[in-house]
């Protein structure tokens, strides 16, 4: 390695060393995972796992970029949102940067795979209840079961429910399945995760749970189909995607935005 390069890499951690001995435990958590200040995350978050979902939220309002994280107003109320990345374990990590952060209430908005035949690609799923099928919640939690089964928040579920139907949304609404493998989903899995009467599949909404519920944060998940493994159709066989994932998309994003604007206002 080049003496310069050594250097640099010295300074670096001498200089990161004197700026953490300034911080909290808590502080640093939220700088390593969503590099922002905890002062710049709004009480009141929108949480997608994609960084396309991430971007199409910002256009729905104006935004200031802080790390991982956007923060602005929506209808005079602040609101930030938050990518939490794909899948449990970085979820989790977010969820426990969102805890030192103060956050209050939390919003999944992001997309899923569908897995009844009344489903269809585009369609919105509303989801009061997940199923643990992934590898990070049981590290959370004392299970007895095999697959442990979690709940959102009821009233904030509630809240989106009739912002859907003031805003006549169609919407499905049913447990997630959360597990690892995006791209191992067998059908005897399918059939397996149908049995426990999951009508969708994802790989953060457990954990989101399970953590919202253990810090005492309300938290929702609402998503919208891009494929249906339980009926065959999956994303990877299609060389075209739907305008109704994308329609769909922004109506939820309107309505969860005016749900946590409203909360907002009333606190």
């Amino acid at each position: 390695m080049p003496i310069s390069r050594k250097i640099k890499n010295y300074l670096k951690g001498y200089l990161a060393k004197g700026v953490m001995r300034f911080m909290s435990k808590d502080k640093q958590i939220v700088y390593m995972v969503l590099n922002c200040n905890p002062k710049k995350i709004a009480p009141n978050v929108v949480l997608p796992a994609t960084d396309y979902v991430f971007k199409q939220i910002m256009k729905h309002f104006n935004v200031k970029k802080y790390g991982k994280s956007a923060r602005g107003k929506y209808n005079g109320s602040d609101i930030s949102i938050v990518e939490s990345g794909v899948g449990a374990p970085i979820a989790a990590m977010t969820m426990e940067a969102l805890k030192r952060a103060d956050v209050r209430c939390i919003i999944r908005v992001d997309y899923c795979g569908g897995l009844t035949e009344d489903i269809k690609i585009g369609d919105v799923i509303l989801c009061p209840e997940a199923i643990c099928g992934d590898g990070t919640t049981p590290h959370y939690l004392n299970p007895t079961t095999e697959y442990p089964q979690v709940t959102a928040d009821l009233n904030l579920t509630t809240l989106i429910e009739e912002q859907l139907k003031a805003d006549k949304i169609d919407f499905h609404v049913g447990t997630v399945w959360t597990h690892d493998a995006l791209f191992v989903e067998p059908p005897e899995l399918i059939e397996k995760v149908k049995k426990h009467g999951a009508i969708a599949i994802d790989m953060e909404t457990s954990v989101i749970f399970t953590l919202g519920g253990l810090f005492n944060i309300p938290t929702a998940a609402i998503m919208v189909t891009t494929d249906n493994p339980g009926t065959g159709e999956t994303f990877l066989e299609k060389n075209t995607m739907s305008p109704r994932i994308f329609e769909n998309l922004d109506k939820v994003v309107d309505g969860v935005l005016s749900v946590l604007s409203a909360i907002n206002n009333r606190s």
